[in-house]
């Protein structure tokens, strides 16, 4: 449970996290800042004054040496934040979704919604990023993934709207979004040095290998801490049994698609050059025919899988322990309720389709005929093995990195 405890070490924690990044980069940028005045100083006003030409050959060696160091530190810290991938839709398109998010920001006293982004993940996010991706005026962004709403009523995607507008409310509201916007920007900035390649990049990982450990791991305990406020809040406000139902959901349907649906549209491969239908039009056929809750919940395992410290986000045991919810799995959604994507966007489904459609051929047709190729020589050569012929099936990604838990906000 969220208790009191837990709130006062999520505070503790946020705060020395955002010290920590705002000093890192205070120190890389006085660090740039020292760089030039140094070699400006050695060329400008050392250089008249030497003896000879090996004694001017050193002071310029000394001045590109600070002014290489203020470049390398000026390089790490340009890391702005992507923009958010997927399509933009205006709000004179989803008229009853906007309204709908209005409603609850208002409800529940929220920052508005600048944007909201569809996007082919299985997933639902708020992204909160300056205008000009390091300064400029804080813009925040709803990312709903196209399989999501595909997957959830009306209702049950008023829940997962709840929880991320909870975030925006406990942590992305007012100078919390800053914060946020530091401890991020210092992350990417770490990121970025430990894959540095050069001597300069070599010297700072070795500086700051413990460093960089301990951020990771405490922006993991962060992340969890953060999905707990955020249910506690939404649970608050919507009750707990209903909160609890939609997470259900969103688990079933996101281990039918990743492990059962993808895993089919991919097993194509092995018949045929190009697969037979279009994996984003057809989902809603392919989860009326494959998905089966009753087989779903039998053979979900509800206990902790792995060690829940390498993840941003709580196993659904533990959210649900949390939520004292112990029916939720029991509570069965309305059949014949339309789906979300139904219910506001049914005039923008195709166009959504044929995007995400034609995105995922361009990223997986290399390896979808990669595996063609070594599926027909085994079947031409039976009693032959092919080198590379038991790749692992593997769910496809539209966006490199988009189906990571890292980037998990449900």
């Amino acid at each position: 449970m969220y208790d009191a405890p837990d709130q006062n070490a999520h505070v503790e924690l946020r705060r020395q996290l955002t010290f920590r990044a705002a000093g890192g980069l205070v120190f890389l940028l006085a660090l740039a800042q020292m760089g030039v005045v140094v070699a400006v100083a050695l060329v400008t006003v050392l250089t008249p004054w030497t003896a000879g030409p090996a004694e001017a050959a050193s002071i310029l060696i000394g001045a590109a040496i600070s002014a290489g160091l203020s470049l390398k530190a000026l390089y790490w810290l340009w890391a702005p934040q992507p923009q958010p991938g997927g399509i933009a839709v205006p709000d004179e398109l989803a008229p009853r979704f906007r309204r709908r998010i209005d409603r609850l920001s208002r409800r529940l006293r929220t920052p508005c919604i600048d944007q909201i982004v569809v996007t082919p993940d299985m997933n639902a996010a708020l992204v909160c990023r300056p205008e000009n991706g390091l300064f400029g005026r804080m813009r925040t962004f709803l990312l709903i993934g196209l399989p999501l709403i595909e997957s959830l009523t009306p209702a049950q995607l008023a829940a997962v709207l709840v929880h991320e507008l909870a975030h925006l409310h406990a942590q992305r509201r007012g100078l919390a979004a800053w914060a946020a916007h530091l401890r991020a920007w210092w992350l990417r900035v770490e990121d970025r040095i430990d894959g540095d390649p050069t001597p300069g990049g070599a010297v700072a990982q070795r500086l700051l290998a413990r460093t960089m450990r301990r951020d990771i791991e405490d922006h993991l305990r962060l992340s969890r801490l953060d999905e707990f406020e955020a249910d506690a809040w939404a649970a608050w406000h919507i009750g707990g049994r209903r909160l609890a139902g939609a997470l259900v959901e969103v688990e079933l349907k996101g281990r039918f698609v990743t492990e059962n649906y993808w895993s089919k549209v991919m097993e194509q491969s092995r018949h045929r050059r190009r697969p037979s239908f279009r994996p984003y039009r057809d989902l809603q056929l392919g989860m009326q025919a494959g998905f089966v809750r009753d087989e779903a919940l039998a053979e979900m395992n509800l206990q902790d899988d792995g060690d829940p410290d390498v993840y941003t986000h709580p196993t659904l045991h533990e959210r649900l322990g949390s939520l004292r919810v112990g029916r939720a799995l029991r509570d069965r959604p309305q059949s014949s309720a339309p789906t979300a994507a139904e219910h506001y966007f049914a005039p923008l489904l195709p166009t959504f389709a044929a995007t995400f459609d034609r995105l995922w051929w361009h990223a997986s047709k290399t390896e979808w005929r990669h595996r063609h190729r070594h599926a027909r020589r085994r079947r031409e050569r039976p009693g032959q093995a092919v080198a590379g012929s038991n790749t692992a099936l593997r769910s496809p990604s539209v966006t490199p990195g988009a189906n990571s838990r890292m980037n998990s906000v449900v």
